[in-house]
């Protein structure tokens, strides 16, 4: 895994209307790869992983309707490798105060920013939410199971089917909401262990 020397890792990047590279940061070669004549004139999204650069429309749109975005995205070295960052898009004034492009800088010490006092504390939430993800599992799939068991009962008919048919659904979301609890206290517990920076192996969702 590549680490960096540099005790402070960024990237600033501007951007034309149309999301190609205008101008970046001295550390732009280090960090991704490419030299600054490479990515000049080229679109963002060749520096974002697939993840960052489907969400990259949104993105843009958000920033030009409020006036900026904060997010984490996730870049992509020339070698292949993605680096999570945390991202402010800013838009750029032109002319007569029109937008003419954005600014995006991202940070990625954000993710590897913890002290040792911070890092367990971070470990234990993840582990509480864990915890709880685990213990709401169990009565769900009671609940899920009785339910599918009346929907296939012959005799189950009318109002009350629909009544059950509309639990059922319900239920199937409570699950959806549990499962993305459970992917956010794995993602804090990452966050929590040591790291220069955060490469997300293979990964491109």
């Amino acid at each position: 895994m590549k680490s960096l020397a540099c005790s402070s890792t960024w990237l600033a990047i501007t951007l034309s209307k149309d999301a190609l590279i205008t101008a970046l940061s001295s550390g732009a070669e280090q960090l991704m790869g490419y030299s600054v004549q490479e990515l000049i004139g080229r679109p963002i999204t060749q520096i974002l992983a697939d993840s960052s650069a489907f969400d990259l429309t949104r993105i843009l749109d958000t920033t030009k309707e409020w006036g900026g975005w904060n997010g984490e995205i996730i870049h992509r070295s020339r070698g292949g490798e993605s680096l999570e960052a945390r991202c402010k898009v800013s838009l750029l004034a032109g002319n007569g105060n029109r937008a003419a492009g954005y600014l995006l800088i991202s940070d990625f010490d954000k993710f590897s920013g913890l002290d040792d006092c911070e890092r367990p504390a971070l470990a234990e939430v993840s582990g509480n939410l864990r915890a709880f993800a685990h213990d709401l599992n169990n009565p769900l799939a009671v609940l899920m199971g009785f339910t599918q068991l009346l929907i296939l009962n012959t005799n189950c008919q009318g109002k009350i089917r629909n009544d059950v048919e509309k639990i059922y659904a319900e239920l199937k979301r409570v699950i959806q909401v549990v499962e993305k609890l459970h992917r956010y206290a794995f993602s804090l517990y990452e966050k929590s262990q040591p790291d220069s920076i955060r490469h997300v192996a293979g990964r491109t969702a």
